[in-house]
């Protein structure tokens, strides 16, 4: 069996660890190496591996680059790669490019349904905007525990023990409503709410749509909290009735997903 090596880079450790982890998992024969801009020079610890972060120049002839974050400066180097890529960030517009979709918009875009017959509503976490965001979220319940008040990083509203709405026009939510648009077609209504990284999205139709729906998994008994859907193996849980499909799962768990089904094409699995 061939050796892969994949390179992985990335500027936060948010999502970079839980992916090195499941990499780790599912693919034990791949080398990977890390690589990022302001991680460089520093070492990142899994459960099971050490990585010395290197600076982007020094990618080579890895077989498979994963793409994470917004390579910013680092992207004439990247641009010298010639293997196959893996791309989160929508940086690398060629054909070939193997896409890791918004967990909202990959969800949306995978119900086979006329997007006219369809309306939605997203609980979202805080990790939709990355490590800053749940920084942001874990800074603010201690705040209100220490009866202080710090600037924050994203929110511009008070997140911890709180929900805050979106609208199309201004506000931070506002931009991320505009983009799940674009990638999906549909308006979807967006909520903010004071939890990490789980999330519900809730899709509502026109008529009985259970004939027609289509996805990764279906659930599996019932489960009462978001700790649990959040605990559990599979990406997502599907709770259905005749008209809505609520989808309920962990946001980086998705992105996890659609990352390791990529190696797979790519490898040949």
């Amino acid at each position: 069996m061939r050796q892969f090596s994949a390179a992985v880079y990335a500027n936060e450790n948010l999502i970079l660890s839980e992916v090195l982890e499941k990499l780790e998992n599912e693919f034990p024969l791949i080398s990977i190496k890390v690589f990022g801009n302001s991680l460089a020079n520093s070492t990142l610890i899994t459960a099971t591996n050490e990585y010395d972060v290197l600076p982007a120049g020094m990618i080579d002839d890895e077989d498979i680059l994963l793409v994470l974050s917004d390579p910013k400066d680092d992207m004439e180097a990247l641009k010298e790669y010639e293997g196959d890529i893996v791309d989160f960030t929508g940086t690398f517009t060629a054909k070939d490019v193997y896409k890791i979709e918004e967990p909202i918009a990959y969800l949306v875009n995978a119900v086979q349904v006329n997007k006219e017959d369809m309306e939605a509503a997203a609980f979202l976490p805080a990790a939709v905007f990355g490590k800053s965001g749940v920084d942001d979220m874990i800074n603010q319940t201690r705040e209100l525990f220490a009866f202080t008040n710090t600037e924050t990083k994203v929110f511009e509203e008070r997140l911890a023990f709180n929900m805050f709405f979106s609208d199309m026009e201004t506000g931070l939510l506002a931009g991320f409503r505009q983009k799940l648009k674009a990638d999906t077609g549909l308006d979807i209504d967006i909520r903010m709410g004071a939890i990490s990284t789980g999330f519900v999205l809730d899709l509502y139709f026109k008529k009985d749509v259970n004939k027609d729906f289509g996805y990764i998994t279906e659930s599996v008994g019932f489960v009462p909290t978001m700790a649990d859907v959040c605990s559990r193996k599979r990406p997502v849980t599907v709770f259905r009735s005749k008209n809505r499909i609520s989808i309920a799962g962990d946001y980086i768990n998705v992105i996890c997903a659609q990352i390791t089904d990529s190696f797979k094409d790519i490898i040949g699995e």
